[in-house]
């Protein structure tokens, strides 16, 4: 199961989301401003040690931005090796 933490206007996070849609993979989208995502959003935040998006958790790994990749194409090929194992 793969979700990704978004946000509206965030350009980052179209692209990763165009990318998976593409390479049909499935997802979920996580609103990280609607309150009924809050409490889930803030432990990823907390887990992560960073504030911004996308994220995308994969399993139970975490990978987020200038953590675990430093571009959107990176993050996207990294998905794809998780789906693999």
């Amino acid at each position: 199961m793969i979700r990704i933490y978004t946000m509206d206007e965030c350009p980052y996070c179209k692209e990763l989301k165009d990318l998976c849609t593409k390479e049909g993979i499935k997802f979920d989208e996580i609103d990280i401003h609607s309150e009924e995502n809050k409490v889930e959003v803030d432990k990823v935040f907390e887990l992560t040690k960073v504030d911004s998006v996308p994220i995308a958790k994969v399993g139970n790994q975490l990978l987020a931005p200038d953590v675990s990749f430093t571009s959107i194409e990176e993050a996207f090929d990294i998905i794809k090796e998780l789906l693999k194992a």
